[in-house]
């Protein structure tokens, strides 16, 4: 069944599109966070509270060194598992689930043939084949132009080169491609039989018009991409279609239960820490560094350094940096020189990365001098520098591990304030920084961004912000929240902001500066890679 035909069947019932609901009778949401390396399933009640949670990891696939790919029938399988162990650990059963959503790792794309079967496996985001479409992209289209229709840069990252290299490597599929789905789609696909995307999703293909919400006529046929091959695009937080009997069957949900259009995972993480109105911003701090302002406009930046992309709350915007290696900085200390922390760690079975912030605490903020710049794999925004690479300067006889760890820590916070500095000349409010990620778990490495930037630090009770989001929409799709905010005021507890200390102002201040003059000293080397 077509959107389009699943809107009219509704219609003529006289049911409005986001049903019609009564929170007493089902009060729990499923939401199903399809991630880079696996997906997690969880049951929430409509106050945000977790009644059952299951996760269970897939494979990707490398065909070549720079190559990543999954197998799209892996994401429902195990979606249908940890669906399954959902159902089977919580108290209620399957007909107490009022509505479910999906959030996904986005950019990732997958071909399927009329009858919905996937057609080669899926090119992952983290994929770098593209760059010859990239760099035609750029002569026959141009950098501007792509950015002021898309808001995005020009980067294999993205969507729509991927299908142009399917288009030109891989003829035949391309001719025999029925849709094109991103994760979120496939997964509302095997669900509901229905192929369609939401806004926050599309806008980060590259094929997506920022002010039209809908996809880009000139660009598709620039690229020769039939917009046909392309899902329907609806809002966030929509009713888009209703379970099949076929994935009940698979998935120990009831049949008709009632599912609704999720997000892009950092729009939804940004929806699950209340990134809702104007002067919130939010910062997931993993293997890199994704940063989130809301706005209620789209605003670009003249020297293309953050990009724009729809929020999954309707009408509005988030204004996105991307930082590539973060967190995975210290897991790179962690692995190759912390070697006295992680074996404390283990013999008092404590997290190593705790034993490291601990030592980093001892050392005076500044770090006495040191300096990191944690560009292992190049420079995401603002720099755009692929041949950027990590960097410890400063260095004397005098230091030792301790100040090199709180330098990695440190010199995340200075990136962070980088991108936030620019999103202060772009016009946006920035009162709070709301957190995510295993970063946020550290109470040292959170009081040491916050003295960076100069803002208070915001951590909420549950962790897996992005599932929040998600179940967030569920709410609201089925009508339990009259709005996306309201509901996320509801469903999101916060835990007391970690305000800047006042004595670390100055040395922060001096320290940053040092860090701009270090990257622009070091920005145009060439670094060997042999």
């Amino acid at each position: 069944m077509t959107c389009e035909r699943y809107f009219a069947k509704i219609s003529n019932l006289g049911m409005h599109p986001h049903g019609d609901v009564n929170p007493t009778m089902k009060e729990l949401v499923l939401a199903i966070d399809a991630g880079t390396s696996g997906v997690r399933s969880m049951v929430f009640d409509i106050s945000g509270s977790v009644i059952a949670k299951a996760y269970r990891e897939f494979k990707s696939l490398h065909p070549h060194p720079s190559w990543v790919e999954q197998d799209a029938r892996t994401w429902w399988d195990t979606a249908c598992k940890t669906i399954s162990e959902c159902l089977k650990t919580m108290s209620q059963s399957a007909e107490n689930i009022a509505s479910i959503s999906v959030t996904n790792q986005r950019e990732t794309i997958v071909p399927i043939d009329e009858n919905g079967s996937p057609l080669r496996n899926a090119i992952v985001w983290q994929d770098r084949r593209t760059s010859p479409q990239c760099d035609w992209i750029k002569e026959r289209i141009g950098v501007d132009d792509i950015y002021n229709e898309t808001g995005l840069t020009i980067d294999p990252y993205f969507s729509g080169p991927k299908i142009l290299w399917i288009k030109e490597e891989e003829p035949d599929i391309f001719k025999k491609t029925s849709k094109f789905l991103l994760v979120h789609d496939y997964l509302l696909f095997r669900l509901t039989g229905l192929t369609v995307t939401d806004y926050s999703n599309a806008s980060r293909t590259m094929l997506f018009g920022l002010d039209s919400a809908d996809w880009s006529d000139a660009i598709l046929d620039q690229l020769e991409i039939p917009k046909e091959k392309l899902p329907d695009i609806v809002q966030s937080g929509l009713q888009v279609g209703e379970v099949s009997t076929k994935a009940a069957k698979e998935t120990g949900l009831l049949a008709s239960t009632p599912v609704v259009a999720g997000g892009g995972d950092q729009q939804c993480a940004a929806l699950g820490v209340g990134v809702v109105k104007p002067g919130r911003i939010k910062s997931t701090t993993g293997t890199g560094t994704f940063m989130l302002a809301f706005s209620k406009e789209p605003r670009l930046d003249s020297k293309r350094r953050v990009l724009c992309s729809h929020h999954v709350v309707p009408d509005s915007f988030v204004i996105e940096a991307s930082m590539f290696t973060t967190g995975s900085a210290l897991r790179w200390f962690r692995d190759n020189l912390a070697v006295e922390e992680y074996n404390f760690a283990v013999e008092h079975d404590m997290d190593p990365y705790d034993v490291m912030t601990d030592a980093a605490k001892h050392v005076p903020a500044g770090s006495e001098g040191v300096m990191h710049i944690p560009h292992f794999v190049g420079a995401g925004a603002p720099y755009w520098n692929p041949h950027a690479r990590g960097v410890f300067a400063g260095l004397s006889l005098g230091h030792g591990r301790n100040h090199l760890m709180r330098a990695i820590l440190e010199g995340v916070g200075y990136e962070i304030r980088t991108n936030l500095d620019i999103m202060q000349d772009l016009g946006i409010p920035t009162a709070e920084m709301r957190v995510t990620g295993g970063a946020s778990r550290s109470d040292v490495w959170m009081q040491i961004q916050a003295d960076i930037l100069n803002i208070p630090v915001i951590t909420t009770e549950m962790e897996e912000a992005t599932a929040v989001g998600a179940a967030i929409l569920a709410c609201k799709g089925i009508g339990i929240f009259k709005s996306v905010a309201e509901a996320a005021e509801e469903m999101i507890r916060i835990n007391p902001p970690i305000k800047p200390l006042s004595e670390h102002r100055e040395v922060y201040d001096r320290s940053y500066e040092r860090y701009r003059e270090l990257y622009a000293a070091i920005a145009n080397i060439r670094w060997a890679t042999n």
